[in-house]
């Protein structure tokens, strides 16, 4: 399998920190079942940033959460976080409230869990010597594709954020994809082309657009994969990534 360092193709930049200090009162500190930490501002503590403040790492690196959506009932928070590896779920969920924390990584009676409070002492420690960073994961996919034999060709991209550029190409069976090295893209209205130094990955525009693999004078016609529709595929199943630095990451 290969492994990749999240942002290692990103902006050469370190990340810069995240000063948590006008919000540290406002904060709950919670542990979930694999000993990883959430950070969310407390119930009835802010009204307006409520997505700002949701961070999760092991306690001495909290990576911020990229919040898809956020409700307020009462003195119920909820956010919808992504987190691509969760199972059957189109993102995972957060809530808390008076009573406490959970947070939800897959569908069905056993998908959610209770998150234990940290205490008192620890949570300070926690929000007061750890680095808060922006999100871990820079990058997003861009194209999924495989032909008859189940060999995946995958495409990803810098996230918008970060330039948009950045194009990574990947090409082989589950868990054993493998980076290709690119020679040159071309990109306008007609399609798109990656070259590497072993064969070209075309994709036509259009409707009925098609995609295939051409290696030496051999042409072989994909089946193009929504990329939206199979996340778990991408983030999980196809062994490129390591950590995503979200919720529900290791469930």
């Amino acid at each position: 399998m290969l492994v990749l360092v999240a942002g290692s193709a990103a902006a050469d930049e370190p990340k810069r920190p995240i000063d948590i200090k006008p919000a540290i009162d406002k904060l709950d500190v919670y542990k979930d079942d694999v000993g990883n930490v959430l950070v969310t501002p407390k119930p009835l503590a802010m009204k307006d940033d409520l997505d700002k403040w949701v961070f999760y790492g092991d306690g001495k690196t909290m990576y911020q959460q990229r919040i898809i959506g956020t409700g307020v009932a009462g003195d119920k928070l909820d956010w919808a976080i992504w987190s691509p590896r969760v199972r059957g779920l189109q993102m995972a969920q957060v809530s808390n409230d008076t009573q406490g924390a959970e947070v939800r990584c897959r569908t069905g009676e056993n998908g959610s869990q209770k998150l234990v409070p940290v205490p008192a002492e620890k949570a300070k420690a926690i929000l007061t010597r750890a680095k808060f960073l922006p999100p871990l994961w820079e990058r997003q996919a861009h194209f999924l594709a495989r032909d008859d034999d189940g060999v995946y060709f995958y495409v990803d991209v810098l996230r918008e954020e970060y330039g948009g550029k950045g194009h990574r190409v990947f090409i082989g069976k589950k868990g054993a994809l493998k980076q290709q090295t690119m020679t040159n893209i071309v990109s306008d209205s007609a399609g798109e082309i990656y070259a590497t130094k072993t064969g070209e990955l075309k994709i036509i525009s259009g409707t009925d657009g098609k995609a295939y693999w051409k290696k030496g004078g051999k042409k072989t016609d994909l089946v193009q994969l929504e990329p939206a529709q199979n996340r778990y595929v991408i983030y999980r199943e196809l062994g490129i990534y390591g950590t995503l630095g979200v919720v529900c990451d290791d469930q």
